[in-house]
């Protein structure tokens, strides 16, 4: 009887641990499709509206826009990746310490810290083609931005 409840107990365990980490990778990547092109539209929107870009400035920052959506792609897609790796290593392990679980976890955190990475440096590339005062506005909703995104 002893045995079938450490059975029952180590499955629900697995299971448990399998849920919270599909949740907390559905929660911690910006990977919500309804939920980016709405982002980006108000990102773009804002962008107009706010630091009044003019069309020079389009120009300029177009390629620029197209390159870093790319690399923004590839890097959810990583993301998601490691987060589907972190899930079957708690799975296949079902000990939260255990060394795969644990590099899969790391995988998963440096691939959403090369994201975060990856923006800010757009951030700071796209300040270089804006006049000062457009600079610190978008400076400023930047770090509105992520201070906001943390009380969520």
């Amino acid at each position: 009887m002893n045995r079938s409840r450490l059975l029952l107990w180590s499955l629900g365990t697995v299971i448990a641990a399998a849920v919270i980490a599909w949740l907390t990778v559905r929660v911690t990547a910006p990977d919500h499709e309804g939920d980016d092109a709405h982002s980006e539209a108000s990102f773009h929107q804002w962008l107009h509206e706010n630091l009044e870009i003019t069309a020079e400035q389009e120009r300029i920052l177009h390629p620029h826009e197209i390159a870093f959506e790319a690399e923004r792609t590839r890097q959810r897609e990583a993301i998601e990746a490691a987060g589907a790796a972190l899930a079957e290593a708690i799975r296949n392990s079902g000990d939260s310490e255990s060394p795969e679980v644990e590099a899969a976890r790391r995988k998963l955190v440096e691939a959403q810290g090369e994201l975060q990475r990856l923006t800010l440096d757009h951030f700071f590339a796209m300040k270089e083609h804006l006049s000062p005062e457009q600079g610190e506005k978008l400076l400023r909703w930047t770090q509105e931005s992520i201070v906001d995104g943390h009380r969520r």
